[in-house]
């Protein structure tokens, strides 16, 4: 599989279940995001991917833009909590994708609801402050296989971990001499990244919301290690970036 496509954190939900499951690596516990969202794709009547998403208004959900796959329908499942039936609204607005002055997609996209939602949003970050940690959320793995071995599936409950944002050297060092393809993609978007033993994202949590203090500051993006669980630092949209807060603000109003 090119390493492009296992960087990217979309997983059908229709894959099979996790049997040896030996190590937690969201590292957390079940949590309640109101403004969370559970995206997925429908194409031919299958759903054929999943990601996370988060509310910053009472009609738009940010997310990331890998999570759009052609030819799929967009739904976004509105409300999750635990033990409820989250409302599912079905996406017809045309998705909004960052795009720089070269025409290059970055990996954040906006996606409009039909209709007001009375549920609360996240907050947009506050720039002046720069968060040491954040919490991570998302519906995918909660454990990993026999080695660390990634073993993608999903789960019914959103969990939240708490991950120290680092440097993206060594994340950046790897990019470059293994997947440089991916590192030709990701060198001119921006981004920042988050490890902690025990603590990471895996494939479905993509689109998520990196949330620090009721703030969102980043949006889950890609793995360090598409292959093994908690071994390199996960990467995330850094919403504090001028370019990026400037254009979620002019879209959203």
């Amino acid at each position: 599989m090119a390493p492009l496509l296992l960087l990217l954190l979309s997983v059908s939900i229709t894959g099979s279940t996790v049997v040896d499951l030996q190590k937690r690596i969201i590292g957390g516990q079940p949590c309640e995001r109101q403004y969370h969202v559970k995206l997925k794709g429908v194409a031919a009547g299958r759903s054929s991917n999943m990601c996370g998403g988060s509310l910053i208004s009472d009609r738009w959900i940010l997310t990331a833009a890998h999570c759009l796959k052609p030819g799929s329908t967009m739904f976004a499942g509105l409300g999750v909590h635990p033990g409820g039936l989250a409302q599912e609204v079905q996406i017809t607005a045309k998705p909004v994708i960052y795009t720089d002055k070269d025409n290059r997609f970055h990996d954040i996209m906006l996606l409009q609801l039909p209709e007001p939602t009375k549920i609360q949003p996240v907050a947009l970050p506050d720039c002046k402050y720069y968060p040491k940690m954040a919490e991570i959320a998302g519906h995918a793995a909660t454990t990993g296989g026999p080695n660390d071995e990634r073993k993608p599936s999903s789960s019914p409950t959103l969990h939240c971990a708490d991950i120290e944002v680092v440097s993206c050297e060594n994340l950046n060092k790897t990019l470059q001499a293994h997947f440089p393809k991916v590192y030709q993609v990701k060198q001119y978007q921006h981004w920042f990244c988050g490890q902690t033993p025990g603590v990471d994202i895996c494939y479905g949590d993509s689109g998520g919301g990196v949330v620090y203090e009721d703030k969102i500051y980043g949006v889950i993006s890609f793995l360090g290690d598409p292959d093994n669980v908690c071994r390199k630092a996960a990467a995330f949209i850094e919403l504090c970036n001028l370019e990026y807060i400037t254009w979620i603000h002019t879209t959203i109003s």
